[in-house]
């Protein structure tokens, strides 16, 4: 996908760019084909207790009539800015929207979500009172087809928050990863934050682009806090959509996990937080693993073992460093063995216990610096070029 996508803001004849120091949020809303729930999400916006604000609504190359609807928006409300793009997906229209803002603050929702009332004025004033670069909220589930709200299962480690206590990967380095879903919608970002660190949404995928976003957040902030009321209400059509989805671009999500640790190890954040980062990638490539059906679980396993355990670094773990037993077994068999491989011991009824899985892993270990020792003695080159 092209990075710089061309984007254009629709302006009436009186209206110019200008920055206003007045604007505490901007809220940006990547738009595609949304003309059947952007009402909920529009009106969400508009009615927050907080007003200084600016709402940028970036439409993807709509094909419906949600860029008519947006005018309608405009007409209604000034702090609405309509920027238009080419259909790129919604990573760059995140990133072009940010492009644009002014707000000294930055929130990202999806267009078929929705917001109580005082999530912003909540969100900001937290963000100010405590200097936070990453002010988070919880939130519930909404399920369009049955038009019913469900608790969402809090993430393994957002207890760090517990007490409305400030804290960063400095006081949790195994955990702050973790500590939050990786969306960005429930979130309030410092923009001068994100510009100095240059945090952006990866371009490349149609797929977890705003897990890089935010675990790459996380990892930078210096100050991260956590409201525990319910603010956000995140909109799902049914649970097999989401399968569906999974299934549709299960590929993509190894990928953005290597391109996580790569961005951490250019910021020198990588190796302090590596524990948490394996715990993190690792369990959610068991859990998409799981998702699929037998020819992608064969694909995405051997996609894993001949490309990403070395480019995630789950081989420079050991068992102890892993939080969960099934997904130690699920690292340690991937890393060592093809899919056929692997079935292949399974109808034969062997299995990694803990044990066996260190004395692999030792062993795999020694393979490697064997191989490495070999290669510094016998691949050294005389200065006439050819081998010693």
């Amino acid at each position: 996908m092209n990075n710089n996508t061309d984007a254009t803001e629709l302006l009436q004849s009186s209206e110019s760019i200008q920055d206003n120091s007045d604007i505490k949020v901007s809220v940006i809303i990547p738009i595609y084909n949304s003309c059947k729930y952007i009402r909920p999400a529009m009106d969400s916006i508009m009615h927050q207790t907080l007003e200084e604000i600016e709402i940028i609504c970036v439409d993807d190359g709509s094909t419906d009539t949600s860029l008519d609807m947006l005018r309608i928006y405009k007409e209604r409300d000034p702090r609405i800015r309509i920027i238009t793009q080419t259909n790129a997906g919604p990573a760059i229209a995140r990133n072009n929207g940010f492009r644009r803002a002014r707000g000294e603050y930055v929130a990202f929702l999806d267009s078929d979500d929705f917001y109580e009332p005082e999530l912003l004025e909540r969100l900001y004033s937290e963000a100010k009172e405590k200097d936070l670069d990453i002010s988070i909220t919880r939130y519930d589930i909404y399920n369009s087809k049955k038009s019913k709200f469900r608790a969402n299962i809090d993430n393994l480690h957002s207890r760090i928050y517990d007490g409305g206590v400030v804290t960063s990967k400095n006081e949790y380095p195994d955990y702050i990863l973790a500590s939050t879903t990786g969306a960005a919608w429930n979130k309030l970002f410092k923009r001068s934050f994100l510009c100095e660190k240059g945090i952006t949404f990866l371009p490349d995928v149609m797929m977890f682009e705003d897990v890089y976003f935010t675990v790459t957040a996380l990892a930078f902030a210096e100050r991260v806090g956590m409201i525990p009321d319910i603010l956000v209400h995140h909109r799902i059509y049914n649970e097999q959509s989401r399968v569906r989805t999974f299934k549709k671009y299960y590929a993509q999500v190894p990928f953005v996990y290597s391109k996580t640790k790569e961005f951490l190890m250019k910021g020198g954040m990588y190796h302090p937080l590596a524990k948490g980062f394996l715990n993190l990638s690792a369990s959610r490539c068991h859990h998409i693993y799981d998702l699929l059906g037998s020819d992608a679980k064969a694909e995405f396993w051997n996609l894993l073992h001949n490309e990403y355990t070395d480019l995630l670094g789950w081989r420079d773990h050991r068992v102890e460093d892993f939080e969960k037993p099934e997904v130690c077994d699920f690292v340690a068999n991937v890393e060592l063995y093809s899919y056929d491989q692997y079935m292949s011991r399974l109808s034969r009824g062997r299995h990694l216990d803990k044990d066996k899985i260190d004395n692999k892993l030792d062993r795999s270990e020694r393979r490697r610096s064997f191989r490495a020792f070999l290669k510094r003695i016998f691949g050294r080159k005389r200065k006439d070029g050819s081998a010693q």
